[in-house]
């Protein structure tokens, strides 16, 4: 990861923090139940494995093949939740603060999971049951899945405005 990747996460947190306040606003909310929100997290993360199914799903010859749009869109979803996690329960950016630790600890997972010593659905459980490192092991699933955090950031931004749009339509 670099620095201007970890400004874009930088920028990412403080737009989900945005978008958080007005949902709460929205629903008359104090706070964000963690439970709740890691349920959130384990949601998305199912509508993520259903889009990468083509390249796990061996069982099924008229499996539609993965489609990274589909991907991105659905990774990009999980990002929303996780940066609401680091938000409201890893102290958002100040929990971040510190560039190299992050980094490194991106790269070891990355290194982890590239070197077959656990595998994409491991990587994906502790996302959602490890309180800790979320960020790092979700940017680390990102460049395993072959994409750049621009690219997220990019995605991120469309699908942030969407949210907001719902959530002014009542979604």
């Amino acid at each position: 990861m670099t620095s201007k990747e970890f400004e874009l996460i930088k920028k990412m947190l403080q737009m989900q923090a945005k978008l958080d306040k007005a949902i709460m606003k929205e629903y008359g909310l104090t706070e964000i139940d963690e439970e709740k929100l890691c349920f959130a997290i384990l949601d998305e993360v199912g509508e993520l494995t259903h889009e990468l199914k083509a390249n796990w799903c061996w069982w099924k010859k008229t499996q539609a093949p993965v489609d990274d749009n589909k991907v991105l869109g659905e990774l990009v979803d999980v990002w929303h939740f996780v940066l609401s996690y680091q938000n409201h329960f890893i102290n958002g950016e100040k929990g971040v603060e510190n560039t190299c630790m992050v980094k490194r600890n991106s790269k070891n997972i990355l290194s982890l999971m590239r070197n077959n010593e656990f595998g994409l659905t491991v990587a994906f459980s502790d996302l959602v049951s490890w309180k800790w490192n979320k960020l790092e092991r979700l940017t680390a699933i990102t460049e395993y899945l072959g994409f750049t955090i621009e690219r997220v950031y990019e995605a991120y931004c469309s699908k942030n405005k969407i949210n907001y749009q719902r959530l002014k339509e009542g979604y």
